[in-house]
């Protein structure tokens, strides 16, 4: 199996520490390590280097060597702008077809807090035997909810199509993309329904035989990519064709598409962290508990309330519960922590007023 980890995001809503020049993969937010080095972290134990690849945009490829000093340059896969995920993992699926037409891919995040690490690698296997079993199937690993969340895509789970290690693998039934609270407490009491962790495993001939079927424009686009590749008009060809494919993300454009697609469901201790509100409620043992990330921070009457910054600077809060205080020196985000999703309209808001330097 090889695995590509997806590194070419911005996270908008970790704002102002995510920024286009060093977004919040490249941040060690909940260890001591980058967000990046823990998702390679916990492929290693189960793959090689020599089968892991980091796709990412051309402003972070010396942030991705800096990181992980062990990936190869011709591992390392530069999108020369960002086009979303489908040009993203089009341009990958290429690739790696070249190398390897029956290669198994598993397509990860960057940006993701897995706590079981060993559980997680076994899901990663038992998946990769499910695509053996059926390698015209697209596998998704979905996460059990806990509680009603509206910031998560929902997977409906219809018949049972097989099972190992017991682990049942699910056809999928429909995608919903973040519902509202009813419907949200609605699917919790169901139980047919999984979080979509985004996390995909796949043959690399099946998800192109999905472009040339749902994406025909682009596929035609990926095609003269692939004739390029090995050649000296490679980098030229791709700078050419890869600004002109379509924006959009796969989930809209393949994956909630095609009735080829079963899921399996992982108790890895799975969180995305999306927003500031995600990253506290992950680090945090308590509503009530406070977290302090870099800073020096005095709290007197302060609850439920996270706090970044430099130790250089001393935060005192005083009488205040439910905020995101975040101090980059150039920039200070003071917000509800409930509202903290907000934050990607403020990065908007910074375009529109040619604020480029706190981009």
């Amino acid at each position: 199996m090889k695995v590509v980890i997806r590194a070419g995001g911005v996270g908008s809503r970790l704002w102002p520490v995510s920024r286009e020049q060093k977004p919040k993969q490249f941040h060690a937010l909940t260890s001591e390590k980058s967000m990046l080095e823990e998702a390679v972290d916990r492929v290693r134990p189960i793959v090689d280097f020599a089968d892991i690849y980091i796709s990412t945009n051309k402003e972070c490829v010396h942030l991705v060597q800096e990181y992980i000093q062990n990936i190869s340059a011709d591992h390392i896969i530069v999108e020369p702008e960002r086009k979303d995920t489908a040009a993203a993992i089009g341009l990958e699926s290429v690739i790696l077809h070249k190398e390897d037409p029956e290669s198994i891919v598993a397509s990860l995040g960057s940006d993701h807090r897995v706590r079981r690490f060993v559980e997680f690698q076994r899901m990663l296997h038992i998946a990769e035997e499910f695509i053996r079993r059926y390698p015209n199937y697209i596998i998704p690993i979905g996460i059990r909810p806990t509680h009603p969340d509206t910031g998560y895509g929902y997977i409906q789970c219809g018949k049972v199509l097989d099972t190992l290690e017991g682990k049942n693998l699910w056809q999928v039934d429909r995608f919903t993309e973040k519902p509202a609270l009813e419907e949200a407490r609605r699917f919790l009491e169901q139980g047919e329904y999984l979080w979509n962790a985004n996390m995909f495993i796949w043959k690399v001939s099946t998800i192109l035989e999905l472009y040339k079927k749902f994406m025909p424009a682009m596929y035609e686009q990926l095609m003269e990519i692939q004739q390029a590749l090995g050649t000296k008009e490679e980098q030229k060809v791709i700078d050419r064709i890869y600004p002109q494919m379509e924006k959009i993300a796969v989930d809209y454009a393949i994956i909630e598409k095609t009735t080829k697609i079963a899921a399996i469901s992982a108790d890895i201790g799975w969180n995305d962290i999306g927003d500031w509100a995600r990253l506290k409620d992950e680090l945090a043992e308590s509503e009530q508990e406070n977290i302090v990330i870099g800073a020096e921070h005095l709290p007197i009457k302060t609850y439920n309330t996270i706090v970044y910054g430099n130790k250089k600077k001393m935060i005192v809060t005083i009488g205040i519960k439910n905020m995101v205080i975040v101090d980059t020196g150039d920039a200070l985000l003071v917000c509800d922590k409930y509202h903290s999703a907000a934050v990607k309209d403020v990065v908007q808001k910074l375009k529109d007023r040619n604020k480029e330097q706190l981009l």
